[in-house]
């Protein structure tokens, strides 16, 4: 059945007749006669056995001569049967309708001057045509043999029944390389052929088109229906498109093998009723042999070929340049800012520009059917998205490399969407060298500045969709909710109803059992009584008072028997006002929006932050032909750019940032001194322990801190730091490590625009410098800015621009100046706990309380994942502080690190 002969039972045959219903009396005659032929068999070798045995050989050459002649005979008259029976049944079996196809009459206008073929300019990228557009090959390599390569003729058809072939005349399987993937999309091999309009994309099943497939299949838009045997290589396969309105079979189209009709018409879409429509053929892994006419194979009536349609019945599709050039556009746009809004836009009004991008290889992939994982992937974004297909050779991109080799030798007009490359000089230079040919115009499309309004009210629209849509999500809901609660008032009034019911049955059992009760002990007493309680009269029975009410007998219960009980009242239904449906309007704010925000940027924050800088506007002598400012004049883009530089140099990270050596010279000087501070205060502490309590409250306090002119001498050869605890030596160390990043950084940036570090960008900087993790949690605070406030005399946030400002010169003295402060608040802080202010008690994590998972490096929300902790020396000192009187048991390791 896959080959398809003339012989082959069609799905209409098989269906007609039961299973076995032709087959089946033909198998009983043959074991018949098959029967008949073996007991001759056996009758000849009982024969021969019982009267032949003592015959010389001659005589028993002469017997089997007999038998094998017998059943000869014997075959002949059973195959004669059969012949029979199947003439029998054949002309019982009623016969198929003709074709309702009639005969075209002859053609008296001319054919197109325009010669039939696949053009170039309509094929994909990955299509080569030859031999006069004739043979269709596809690219097979680096990934290539994945994609699905489409081709559109550059006739159409607009009335009349014209038809085309095709043939298979070579099948690739190309290599997938040492990295096969499983998720290779099958069929590997896979033809489709059909019409389309001028204006669908080259890959079908849109609602622009209608074809077939070697699978069997008819795709009617985005509805894929079995409808025939699969095709075959060598095989000639015929695509009829009857728009003959005078025709049974009109607005159909029709798939002929080799002659012979697979399928029965199948009607056209309405949505391309009264539309010219394209010869289309998809392929994949294979080469394609089209005609136009003359016809291969003849149909089982007479038909004319696209290549024969004159100029009433056809139209020429594509035209080519006027001036013999076709536009290669390059979109100088901002990240974010409208950038891929606008070239769906462009590519909505301008259907006949190809683009050349990443996310186009992507939705190539994707509709060829390869599998792409949707799951979020760090290093995705617009301009450069992680295809994430699982097969190697797609996502490295070789594809794209070796399609942007091929653009440049296929003249039609591109869009050349590359975000980042487009807005640096010496990228842009790399494109130019490849399109710089004569049959190209280079085109520089800036799209910057303030929209248009017709392109902020499709955004508007955008928008206020968006909005309606969550309102009515919402809606929804609560109308859900609303019915639901309903339906459970209903259900507790049921179950009300129902144990009222069961309450009033128990009570009606209750009395009743109870006068039967009563009844037959009176019956009793009487019977046992007899006539004394006849003659005598009766006594006053003793009553029993229940409730201060009636006088119940004793050993009776009071039922309110003659009390009616009270209907249920009947609740008055209250109709429930059904909400209406919300209609949402757009708030000033959202008005103000021009640009919609996506959920994926358009460069990753590595990307930009490493690039930005460098972006530029095009200059004249760059190479272009033309330079177009779409939204803003060139002034307004150049001023547009300039302060969205300025503003990403704030929020955007360096990620090549590296500490200088005056940082690391300062840092290592930090270290020695802290050390030295920390074996100052043991010592201290330990001489303090020999002193009596008299003496200790002897001693004075400093009053001014800040003229302390020896912070390791004061009164009493008491350091200022001597009642320093953990928590005060960690702030210690946070002022001097935030003061020295500031400065350092606007040294090792050399960028005087680059004001400072943002307050976001805190734990990179810190990450990058210090080599060891910045979790404000550590310090019993939830954001930067609440941690800031602790050293608000060293460091300080500006609210205009929220980067931070170091309260102190770069060149102090020494480091005695972050002692003072750190001094002066924990004063402050100890004045309000005696106060009683617990606001002010500071909660530190220790180090022994943090875990060691948290000490791993910096990893961002971008993915970058810094180094392993800083272990170094890092506030250790010489392993001598706080060993001294229990005050603590071991050397202080430093705030953060391990």
């Amino acid at each position: 059945s896959r080959l398809g002969g003339a012989g082959c039972v069609t799905p209409g045959q098989r269906c007609s007749r039961g299973k076995g219903a032709r087959w089946g009396p033909r198998l009983r005659t043959i074991g018949a006669n098959s029967s008949a032929m073996d007991g001759d068999a056996d009758a000849k070798r009982q024969k021969t056995e019982e009267g032949f045995v003592a015959r010389p050989a001659q005589e028993g050459e002469e017997v089997k001569q007999e038998v094998k002649e017998e059943k000869v005979e014997v075959k002949e008259e059973v195959k004669q049967e059969v012949k029979e029976e199947i003439k029998q049944e054949s002309q019982a079996t009623p016969q198929e309708p003709q074709e309702k196809e009639q005969d075209a009459a002859p053609l008296t206008a001319p054919p197109l001057k325009e010669k039939v073929l696949f053009d170039t300019t309509d094929c994909m990228l990955n299509v080569v045509p030859s031999l006069g557009g004739k043979v269709l090959m596809p690219l097979t390599e680096g990934g290539l043999q994945y994609l699905m390569a489409g081709a559109r003729c550059n006739v159409g058809i607009k009335t009349g029944r014209y038809f085309y072939e095709v043939k298979v005349i070579e099948t690739l399987n190309p290599s997938e390389g040492l990295q096969r993937s499983n998720r290779t999309p099958m069929p590997r091999q896979l033809l489709k052929l059909g019409f389309s309009t001028l204006d669908a994309p080259l890959l079908l099943e849109t609602d622009e088109s209608v074809c077939f497939d070697s699978e069997g299949f008819f795709y009617c838009g985005k509805q894929r229906v079995p409808m025939s045997q699969r095709l075959c290589k060598d095989q000639v396969i015929a695509v009829l498109l009857n728009l003959d309105q005078s025709s049974p079979n009109k607005n159909t189209v029709s798939l002929f093998r080799e002659g012979v009709r697979i399928t029965p018409p199948q009607a056209l879409p309405a949505g391309l009723s009264g539309k010219t429509l394209y010869p289309h053929v998809c392929f994949k892994n294979i080469t394609v042999q089209a005609n136009f006419g003359p016809p291969m194979v003849p149909l089982p009536f007479k038909c004319h070929m696209v290549g024969q349609a004159p100029a009433s019945d056809a139209e020429h599709g594509v035209a080519p340049a006027s001036d013999g050039k076709y536009e290669v556009i390059f979109p100088i746009a901002i990240p974010d800012e409208g950038t891929f809004d606008w070239l769906d836009d462009f590519l909505k009004k301008n259907p006949r520009y190809v683009e050349l991008s990443d996310r186009a290889m992507g939705e190539w992939a994707e509709r060829s059917g390869v599998f792409r994982n949707k799951n979020h992937s760090w290093k995705h974004c617009n301009d450069k998205p992680d295809l994430q297909t699982g097969l190697p050779l797609l996502d490295d991109f070789g594809a794209r490399k070796i399609l942007g080799v091929v653009a440049p030798t296929q003249p039609r007009n591109y869009v050349v969407m590359e975000i980042k490359s487009n807005l640096m000089k010496d990228e842009r230079q790399h494109f130019i060298r490849k399109f710089k040919r004569p049959g190209f115009k280079l085109v520089a499309q800036v799209v910057m500045g303030e929209p248009p309004a017709e392109f902020k009210a499709a955004v508007h629209q955008i928008l206020l969709e968006e909005k309606q849509k969550k309102a009515d999500e919402e809606w929804q809901q609560r109308k859900a909710q609303r019915e639901t609660e309903r339906i459970l008032r209903a259900r507790e009034k049921e179950m009300e109803e129902v144990r009222r019911r069961a309450e009033e049955e128990a009570l009606q059992r209750a009395q009743a059992e109870a006068t039967a009760q009563a009844e037959a002990v009176r019956a009793h007493l009487i019977a046992q009584g007899g006539t004394e309680l006849a003659a005598t009269e009766p006594a006053e029975p003793s009553v029993e008072i229940i409730d201060g009410t009636q006088p119940v007998p004793p050993g009776e219960v009071k039922h309110d028997k003659d009390v009616p009980m009270e209907a249920p009242q009947q609740e008055k239904k209250v109709e429930e006002v059904e909400e209406p449906r919300p209609v949402v309007t757009l708030t000033d704010e959202e008005k103000a929006v021009c640009f919609k925000q996506k959920a994926t940027s358009d460069l990753t924050s590595w990307t930009l932050g490493g690039n930005f800088a460098r972006f530029c506007l095009p200059d004249a002598d760059e190479g272009f032909d033309e330079i177009r400012y779409g939204w803003s004049p060139a002034e307004q883009c150049k001023e547009h750019l300039h302060k969205w530089i300025l503003k990403n140099k704030i929020l955007c990270r360096m990620e090549d940032i590296l500490p200088s050596d005056w940082f690391h010279s300062k840092a290592a000087e930090w270290q020695k001194v802290l050390a030295d501070w920390h074996s100052k205060q043991g010592e201290f502490a330990a001489k303090q322990a020999y002193e009596t309590e008299e003496q200790k409250e002897e001693k004075k306090e400093v009053v001014d801190v800040m003229a302390v002119e020896d912070i390791c001498n004061t009164v009493a050869a008491e350091p200022l730091f001597a009642k320093f605890t953990f928590e005060d030596w960690a702030l210690l160390s946070l002022r001097l490590e935030l003061h020295l990043l500031v400065h350092s950084f606007r040294r090792d940036a050399n960028d005087e625009e680059r004001v400072g570090i943002h307050e976001n960008h805190l734990p990179f900087y810190y990450n990058k410098y210090y080599k060891k993790t910045f979790n404000v949690k550590h310090y019993g605070v939830e954001t930067n800015l609440a941690l800031l406030s602790y050293i608000k005399d060293t460091v300080q946030v500006n609210p205009e621009t929220s980067v931070l400002q170091a309260m102190l010169k770069e060149d102090v003295e020494n480091f005695d100046i972050f002692v003072k402060l750190t001094e002066v608040a924990r004063r402050e802080r100890m004045q309000k706990l005696e106060q009683g202010d617990e606001s002010a008690r500071l909660r530190f994590a220790r180090p022994d309380e943090i875990r060691p998972e948290q000490h791993k490096g910096y990893k961002g929300q971008t993915g970058y994942k810094g180094q392993t902790s800083y272990k170094g020396q890092n506030y250790k000192g010489a392993g001598r502080g706080y060993q001294q009187k229990g005050v603590y048991q071991a050397g202080f390791k430093g705030y953060g690190s391990r």
